[in-house]
């Protein structure tokens, strides 16, 4: 079984070749090779070779994505450059889904949205939690809440009727009503419900003009 330097040697010339994709093969393996046999190199001098050893070693050679920028200029080869993600159905129906998909399709169709989210490759993992966790429902969620809490009401008591005129006394009290505190952060609390699936919606549509392929996060 290979020990952890192992791993982290084997990791960081697998990067490297990765970063060495654009140029010809042969010149790929001839700088493998001679990062490789500097790691070897470079091992065999220590006398007891620990993990930390071996970090220090990979970072004295440098990011593989360096290295392969000095090679490129070395053999005069140019720069990849990157194609940008083209959104299809599934990020377009992921977007509206997801902002008004329980207000379409109640509560099933936000669901769809987070399933194409999730199945698209135009997002990394953060991306999708971030457009699963705020807001779930979207803004099926917010109107909901909006109606809940327009519906409270107030109710006033004014205490049993005077038995001698049949009236009611004039030390009415008001229940049931909230204090201004509490209408404050109520309406605070609407606003960011409301605010929140709008702003992740466009966050998500930001990262699918400004993130190419960025489903490896």
């Amino acid at each position: 079984m290979s020990t952890t330097p192992d791993k982290l040697v084997e990791r960081y010339l697998e990067h490297l070749e990765v970063e060495l994709d654009d140029l010809p093969r042969d010149r790929r393996r001839e700088i493998v090779d001679e990062i490789a046999g500097h790691i070897v190199e470079a091992r065999a001098g220590l006398e007891h070779e620990t993990e930390a050893d071996v970090r220090n070693i990979l970072e004295a050679l440098g990011d593989p994505a360096d290295i392969a920028a000095d090679a490129r200029e070395r053999f005069e080869v140019e720069a990849p450059t990157a194609t940008p993600y083209k959104p299809g159905w599934i990020e377009v129906g992921a977007l509206v889904l997801l902002l008004v998909g329980a207000l379409i399709v109640p509560i099933v169709g936000w669901f769809i949205g987070v399933a194409l989210l999730w199945i698209s490759g135009a997002w990394n993992v953060r991306d999708k939690l971030i457009g699963t966790l705020f807001v779930p429902g979207g803004l099926g969620l917010s109107l909901f809440l909006l109606v809940s809490a327009g519906g409270g009401g107030s109710s006033t008591i004014c205490g049993d009727p005077d038995p001698k005129t049949g009236g009611y006394p004039f030390n009415c009290s008001e229940t049931g009503s909230s204090t201004s505190f509490t209408h404050v952060l109520t309406f605070a609390l609407v606003i960011a419900v409301v605010v929140t699936p709008i702003v992740t919606t466009a966050y998500l549509g930001y990262r699918l003009r400004r993130q190419p392929a960025a489903a490896t996060a």
